[in-house]
């Protein structure tokens, strides 16, 4: 039996009222702060694979080979030996392309939560704080903008 709702609370990326909730029955990602909905994206299903991984993942880095299966629906291990010769023959970008092009798509859904997706080197991805142009972030839990210090 599947979960309809997946929550997640991303503290210290998000704050402690702050939290994510992923529709998976209707590939809708929410932002909720107490009780009031202040976000939404509709996700399609290959996207919400690859948030869910990021997210399941947080505050640890989510490695290729996870991100990798999360889109192709392939095991973990066979992901992983994919990854591991690509490395070896120097063709890991060429494996990870596509896994990259749908990146950019999740990373446009997730910047309106105040998320960006960084990408560690030859290792994987990594949620972080979406830096505004100003340096500023946006506080969700008091709706007001925090000035860098």
């Amino acid at each position: 039996m599947s979960q309809q709702f997946k929550y997640f609370q991303l503290h210290p990326l998000l704050a402690e009222t702050t939290h994510l909730i992923l529709n998976y029955d209707q590939g809708i990602l929410s932002l909720v702060v107490g009780e009031e909905i202040l976000e939404q994206q509709l996700l399609s299903p290959s996207e919400m694979y690859v948030i869910d991984a990021l997210l399941k993942n947080y505050p640890e880095y989510c490695p290729y080979e996870a991100v990798l299966a999360a889109m192709t629906g392939k095991s973990i291990d066979a992901c992983r030996e994919k990854v591991l010769w690509g490395l070896e023959e120097g063709t890991v970008d060429v494996v990870m392309r596509p896994v990259r092009n749908l990146l950019g798509r999740c990373r446009l859904k997730l910047r309106p939560f105040g998320i960006e997706i960084k990408s560690l080197v030859h290792m994987g991805y990594l949620l972080v704080p979406l830096k505004r142009k100003s340096g500023a972030r946006v506080n969700f839990s008091t709706l007001e903008r925090v000035e860098k210090k």
